[in-house]
């Protein structure tokens, strides 16, 4: 039997790119996962640094015949690729850029407003390219046969993340995520008869954001998810946007998840504090009786696939 998806990482840093000697092994580039169909379509998650070196290959070896980019937020690391997108700047070549609002401010207004000056010197018009940008919400697009739905990310500002269903296979990703924000972790997996009227608003809003999430990633065949920060570093930065590790693997067993992966590597991580990270994890998942796989995103070993 042949791949039915195959995932590649161009891009699984957090914040910033980085180049230091002792984090090359997972890579240094920031968000950018391609996702490749059996039928030929292909699907590009966030524009990091990540996406110019998927954009040199696409000059190699032939550029898709319709490529959809879809952007789950506008900070810095998930479109710091976008003016170095080579591919963009090609007449004939055709791509769709698919995000959300920010407020008042339209989707393709934000892709123009980071290559405008002061920023950069050459502007978003200059894309020479069939360029499309739609502007999504909590959305569902069909894209030749793959189910893409976003569902709103708890991160500053309009964040998306994105489901993806095609043939019976389902990865999510969820890169920039504090899973229930300010909410003790021990009350979070707890299961509640929603019929008891004794019930408090805190716990009922709790339970809605559960069922909402767990909905959206129960039982897929790889969540790729934000885990930026130690569970012993979370403490300041609650409301930051991220989420620790342990939560998030706790989170992933809870939703039946079949492979987990490890994202948004925090940029002051080397590779040894990486692959100790997906040790303890693992033990986590072990101690509560899960054979979920665990892995984290590297670019040196980008290839995941799904038959």
């Amino acid at each position: 039997m042949g791949q039915t998806l195959e995932i590649v990482f161009w891009g699984v840093r957090g914040s910033i790119p980085v180049s230091r000697s002792d984090a090359l092994g997972y890579g240094g580039s920031t968000s950018c996962v391609e996702v490749i169909g059996d039928n030929g379509q292909r699907i590009v998650f966030d524009g990091g640094s990540g996406i110019h070196p998927l954009g040199n290959q696409y000059m190699k070896e032939g550029f898709p015949q319709d490529l959809s980019i879809l952007i789950t937020h506008a900070h810095w690391d998930h479109i710091q690729g976008l003016p170095f997108f080579v591919p963009a700047f090609i007449p004939g070549n055709r791509m769709t850029f698919y995000g959300c609002n920010q407020g008042a401010t339209l989707f393709e207004d934000v892709l123009k407003s980071q290559m405008e000056t002061p920023y950069f010197p050459v502007k978003l018009s200059s894309w020479m390219a069939d360029i499309r940008i739609e502007s999504i919400g909590e959305s569902v697009v069909d894209l030749n046969g793959m189910k893409i739905e976003s569902s709103y990310a708890e991160h500053p500002g309009m964040t998306l993340g994105f489901r993806l269903d095609y043939k019976g296979k389902r990865i999510v990703y969820f890169p920039d995520n504090e899973l229930f924000a300010k909410f003790d972790m021990e009350k979070v997996f707890v299961e509640r008869d929603m019929n008891d009227e004794d019930l408090d608003m805190e716990t009922v809003f709790l339970e809605d954001q559960k069922r909402k999430f767990f909905s959206f990633i129960g039982g897929a065949d790889v969540l790729i998810h934000d885990a930026q920060y130690m569970p012993e570093e979370y403490g300041s930065k609650i409301g930051w946007g991220h989420s620790h590790f342990e939560m998030t693997v706790r989170a992933a067993i809870y939703g039946k998840v079949k492979h987990l992966v490890l994202f948004h590597h925090d940029p002051s991580r080397s590779d040894t504090d990486i692959e100790n990270i997906v040790k303890s994890s693992r033990r986590i998942a072990l101690e509560r009786g899960s054979s979920m796989e665990i892995t984290a995103a590297s670019q040196n070993d980008p290839r995941l696939v799904l038959a």
